[in-house]
């Protein structure tokens, strides 16, 4: 049944008691008022869950919904398949936002007839205190964009403004087909393409509203592991094989991003990857040497090293 909400906030928690209260106070106290607060308690062993119950009982937009450990992105279709609003937006629960973020946000998409707005962001500490600022890497004279447009400043070095779940309000009807992939890393990476090919407007916000909270614990800085090297591997070749038939300049794009993340791992002091993989990852270059978005000497030398040994620009990083 529709509420007066009219936006969605999902917020999936995970052994988080530590920030929990600030995420959730942050939400709370929103100078725009209408929306429904879904907190998705995805197994937590700490006191998280009972920070969500205070909270459930003392607003009643809070939403509480518990199941069992599931990972962040079953935890955020949980939120989805639960929204009632006419816009989502997704608020890690170690973040906290800016007291006007959902009114700038939603200002923004409406002025401009947009599917997804987007705002830049600060990067803070443990504490809360904001140190820099992650600015938009479209440049400075466009507001608006296609969602499919938007892909050209995916592959730009700061393109994670534009890759994130957070940061952005969405509209609902975005997701009436589409969910996050569960069981795997990088899950913001997956769901961008079909996410945004689905947009037909995005708008941005040049002002930062969210606070993207550092710390050593987060997913986005546990170590890495194979299996982590095989499902961003995955979302690489997914993205590839669908611009391969639907747009020539993002494919090489793509490939690019491809190649470039598979020579720039850091062979000399990776001890998590074995040879059959390390020789997975070989074939894999050679199987896109000589598709690039470059032809400068250096490039092509890039890529003729990376052709003949995807360790040698590693070791030679390392001699240098």
């Amino acid at each position: 049944m529709k509420t007066d909400s009219m936006i969605s906030i999902i917020v999936p928690v995970y052994n988080v008691e530590k920030y929990l209260d600030r995420c959730v106070q942050s939400i709370l106290i929103q100078s725009f008022k209408r929306f429904e607060l879904i907190l998705v308690n995805d197994g937590s062993t700490d006191n998280s869950f009972e920070i969500c119950q205070k909270y459930r009982k003392k607003d009643s937009r809070v939403i509480l919904i518990s199941q069992e450990n599931k990972g962040l992105s079953a935890a955020r279709n949980t939120g989805l398949n639960n929204a009632h609003g006419d816009y989502i937006c997704f608020i890690d629960s170690d973040d906290f936002i800016e007291k006007d973020y959902l009114k700038l946000l939603l200002n923004n998409l409406k002025s401009n007839n947009a599917d997804i707005s987007i705002c830049e962001y600060f990067l803070s500490n443990e504490k809360g205190k904001k140190y820099s600022i992650v600015k938009l890497n479209e440049p400075k004279n466009i507001s608006i964009l296609s969602g499919k447009n938007t892909f050209n400043y995916f592959y730009e070095d700061n393109c994670v403004p534009n890759v994130v779940a957070w940061n952005k309000l969405y509209k609902a009807s975005l997701f009436k087909e589409l969910r996050y992939k569960e069981g795997y890393y990088f899950e913001d990476e997956f769901i961008a393409r079909p996410l945004f090919y689905a947009a037909k407007r995005v708008s941005f916000l040049r002002e930062p509203l969210y606070n993207y909270v550092q710390r050593s614990g987060s997913i986005m800085n546990s170590a890495w592991n194979l299996k982590k090297y095989e499902d961003l591997q995955l979302m690489y070749e997914e993205r590839i094989d669908y611009f391969k038939n639907n747009d020539r300049r993002l494919y090489k794009l793509a490939v690019q991003q491809y190649k470039n993340w598979i020579i720039g791992i850091d062979y000399e002091n990776c001890n998590n990857l074995d040879k059959l993989y390390l020789s997975k990852l070989q074939k894999e270059y050679r199987k896109y040497f000589g598709i690039r978005i470059s032809n400068t000497p250096k490039a092509v030398l890039k890529d003729l090293l990376g052709a003949l040994n995807i360790r040698s620009i590693s070791k030679l990083k390392s001699i240098l």
